[in-house]
């Protein structure tokens, strides 16, 4: 089993806290994620969408600035496409008050048996069948719940999960157009072993769960 080389671009960038649009884009994953999609071809035209075979994931954290060494929030992002950050600081001036792009090439760090740490925010969700025979997305709100979940992530993307803390749970709300999305979110972190490579690389470009488009399933790993 050989992973394909398809290098992936890990972005940390660092909204000013200064700038008009950084509370609202902070404040709404969908406003966020259309912001971040300035810094990939097509942007702003009409009915484009991303690159084929895009994935953009990203999350939100805390990092130390690269300037002060504070601690403000960041975020993390990950492309297929290279990004091009400066286009977005173009087009709104003063939004990022600074980058790091790094990229990453899974072929050699993902190898059968390898114990791997991890971190991942997901929307932890299953779909149930109502008296009526409807279907529907529904929030895991129990911790117990929520690791079955993350070991059944495991069985379909090939790894195991050795052991994983839940680091914090919440629950967001998004407008999308006129629609109101509520995102019930899980943070894990502990350590996998790797069991089949090319199906666990396929989880790290795709992410895990749903709502990856809102800062969800962005699946981080080291040594």
């Amino acid at each position: 089993m050989t992973v394909q080389a398809i290098p992936l671009h890990l972005s940390r960038l660092f909204p000013s806290a200064q700038h008009q649009h950084t509370a609202r884009d902070l404040g709404s994953p969908y406003a966020l994620h259309q912001t971040l999609r300035w810094a990939f071809p097509g942007a702003g035209q009409p009915d484009t969408l991303l690159p084929d075979g895009e994935r953009l994931l990203w999350r939100r954290e805390v990092a130390a600035d690269p300037e002060t060494g504070e601690a403000v929030p960041a975020l993390l992002v990950q492309s297929v496409t290279p990004p091009d950050w400066g286009a977005l600081n173009a087009r709104d001036p003063g939004y990022l008050s600074g980058w790091e792009v790094r990229t990453l090439d899974l072929r050699h760090a993902l190898t059968p048996g390898r114990v791997l740490h991890f971190r991942l925010h997901a929307n932890v969700t299953v779909r149930r069948v109502d008296e009526r025979g409807h279907t529907a997305r529904h929030g895991l709100h129990h911790p117990d719940e929520q690791l079955a979940w993350l070991d059944r992530q495991g069985d379909r993307h090939g790894f195991e999960v050795l052991g994983a803390d839940i680091t914090g749970t919440g629950r967001v709300r998004t407008r999308k157009g006129r629609t109101t999305i509520t995102l019930y979110t899980v943070a894990f972190e502990g350590a996998l072993q790797v069991l089949n490579p090319v199906a666990l690389a396929g989880a790290v470009r795709g992410g895990l769960g749903h709502a990856k488009s809102l800062g969800c399933g962005l699946l981080s790993l080291a040594p």
